[in-house]
């Protein structure tokens, strides 16, 4: 019985230890989609965005970079790379309105199984996401990791092509 006691106490003062240097080490929450933190999982080296069909330099037809050069007065749609995720490809366009993101449109979604469930569920949130960031840099939806990056991804490729890196 003696055994058994101490082997209790012994197991949780290892959890009580393991635990409180985990949560030193802890640092600020920080997004887990920081994007310009080292290379793009699921993103060939060397791979550019793509274009839509009959664009030019990366805008839709019609589409206005603005009176003055820079970022901030770029307008248009802007097509990203098709990021291949474990549940299938995940492509955005992002639609820019004098250099502000207005809209994400979803040009491919992951499929299959459980796949178009958590997307009906998580594209809105990272669309909402995405407008309230006006970037790539936002936080993955839980559940949806693996939407979340791809999406994040094609987003940054398609901002990149907008010049609003």
């Amino acid at each position: 019985m003696r055994r058994i006691t101490m082997a209790l106490a012994a197991t949780s003062t290892g959890i009580a230890l393991v635990i409180g240097v985990k949560a030193q080490s802890a640092g600020a929450p920080r997004s887990a989609l920081a994007v310009n933190a080292g290379p793009r999982a699921g993103v060939k080296p060397g791979a550019r965005p793509s274009a839509e069909p009959g664009a030019s330099a990366g805008a839709a037809p019609g589409a206005s970079t603005g009176a003055r050069p820079g970022a901030s007065a770029v307008s248009g749609r802007f097509t990203g790379t098709v990021v291949d995720t474990r549940y299938g490809p995940v492509q955005v366009r992002a639609v820019l309105a004098g250099g502000r993101i207005t809209d994400v449109v979803v040009l491919q979604e992951t499929d299959g199984g459980r796949s178009r469930a958590i997307d009906s569920y998580a594209l809105p949130i990272l669309r909402s996401e995405v407008l309230a960031a006006q970037g790539a840099n936002i936080d993955v939806v839980s559940g949806a990791t693996y939407t979340s990056s791809g999406y994040a991804q094609s987003l940054q490729a398609a901002l990149d092509r907008a010049g609003r890196g």
